[in-house]
């Protein structure tokens, strides 16, 4: 008796150790779903890559689709954080603010392509039930705070359109591809030996006679006459 109870007790975890360990998975996930997509996606496949036993894993994930949501809330809610800084730090007109904002979004999908992917590329996978997870999920509506500030620009004269929502969901588009763009030239610049694979057509980026640290600045100054000239 004494030592299954000695057993028991080592195999327990503290707080901080499980916080650790859901960590881990949450970044060796955010890696599975960037290499593997959302159906080649297992967690079969991420329990062999941890280490662990797929039953163990199931004590952290109920599925795929619950380690999806936990993964895009750890991040929507670290760029969240990261714009309400700059909005409570900024001093000057609305569109500096938006351009701050924009720029923020092009350095974050720069700093973790894994993340920026699982917030705004991989879809959700499906599921036939719901976890835990996202039962206490709640949307962070990326685009309602860009609106609002859009909409105080035009009610100040600032921005010159009327439709706060539409250039919004349009900047959205133009940033979203750009920092795609911006992704496939760094990884020419990082590797000047790349010959990569001709269907994926990385190879056309070495054409550019511009940096990716250039391309965006251009994409910036773009926006920012789209933003003050819209015709």
């Amino acid at each position: 008796m004494k030592g299954n109870s000695n057993k028991k007790q080592s195999r327990s975890r503290s707080p901080e150790k499980k916080a650790a360990q859901f960590e881990r998975i949450i970044e060796a996930g955010k890696d599975l779903f960037s290499k593997k997509g959302r159906d080649g996606f297992s967690l079969r496949g991420l329990a062999k890559i941890l280490d662990m036993n797929q039953n163990n894993l199931y004590n952290y994930v109920d599925s795929k689709r619950e380690l999806w949501i936990a993964i895009r809330n750890k991040f929507f809610k670290q760029q969240r954080d990261e714009n309400r800084k700059i909005i409570k730090n900024h001093k000057g007109s609305t569109i500096d603010l938006l351009l701050k904002i924009i720029k923020n979004f092009l350095e974050f999908a720069t700093k973790d392509v894994g993340a920026f992917s699982m917030m705004h590329l991989i879809q959700s996978p499906p599921s036939n039930k719901i976890g835990p997870f996202e039962k206490e999920y709640r949307a962070f509506n990326f685009l309602d705070g860009t609106i609002r500030i859009v909409q105080v620009g035009i009610d100040k004269g600032e921005i010159k359109d009327d439709n706060a929502t539409a250039l919004s969901f349009y900047i959205y588009s133009l940033i979203l591809g750009a920092a795609i763009v911006e992704r496939n030239m760094r990884i020419l610049e990082q590797n000047d030996n790349y010959n990569g694979d001709a269907a994926s057509e990385y190879i056309q980026y070495k054409h550019s006679d511009f940096s990716s640290l250039e391309y965006r600045k251009y994409v910036l100054r773009k926006i920012e006459h789209l933003l003050k000239n819209p015709n």
